[in-house]
């Protein structure tokens, strides 16, 4: 067992633990993989009554790769608005940016942006508002940061829709000691 510094750290943590052990939060405090704890504790399972393990299933949410790029640099749509200068922009160059189809509608949608279609160069974008919030960006922060929970369930749908967010089930072991440890005093 030595050999195995998570398994001796999960054995040290469940002596002192009140209770018992949530194997995601103890493999978050060692700074390791929840895999490696994992194995420690089917290596301890495999000896016996040294500890408890019940399976549990949480439901979590996660970014997408394009959830994390809009939380860092903002939604297709405030990239729009943002890209857009005071004078307006003709909308096919608009149309080229990198966010430009996808943010177009949304930032219209959000009367963010008009069209003018009398121009002399094309139909050009223009502001209507002088600010935004970039709503969906924050939104994205916290499910980032953990707190999944503080938006309302039509604001996760909406974002699970434009595939920026997705539902995981979190598999974690709930350990306690067995009959073989309560015995032993470290």
């Amino acid at each position: 067992m030595a050999d195995n510094p998570v398994l001796e750290l999960l054995l040290r943590r469940l002596e002192v633990a009140d209770g018992g052990l949530d194997s995601a939060e103890l493999a978050t405090q060692l700074g390791v993989e929840h895999q490696a704890v994992v194995g420690a504790v089917k290596s301890l399972q495999a000896l016996g009554e040294v500890i408890e393990a019940e399976l549990r299933s949480t439901k979590c949410w996660e970014l997408t790769t394009e959830g994390e790029e809009i939380a860092r640099e903002g939604s297709h749509e405030a990239r729009v608005f943002r890209s857009i200068p005071l004078e307006g922009l003709v909308q096919s160059e608009l149309m080229h940016l990198p966010s430009g189809k996808v943010g177009f509608s949304k930032a219209m949608s959000n009367k963010w942006i008009r069209v003018d279609k009398s121009a002399a160069d094309g139909p050009r974008v223009f502001r209507v508002v002088d600010s935004i919030e970039d709503e969906v960006q924050k939104r994205l922060q916290l499910v980032q940061a953990g707190q999944a929970e503080k938006l309302a369930e039509k604001e996760r749908n909406e974002l699970r829709k434009r595939k920026l967010l997705t539902e995981v089930i979190l598999k974690t072991y709930w350990v306690s000691k067995g009959q073989g440890l309560q015995h032993k005093r470290v």
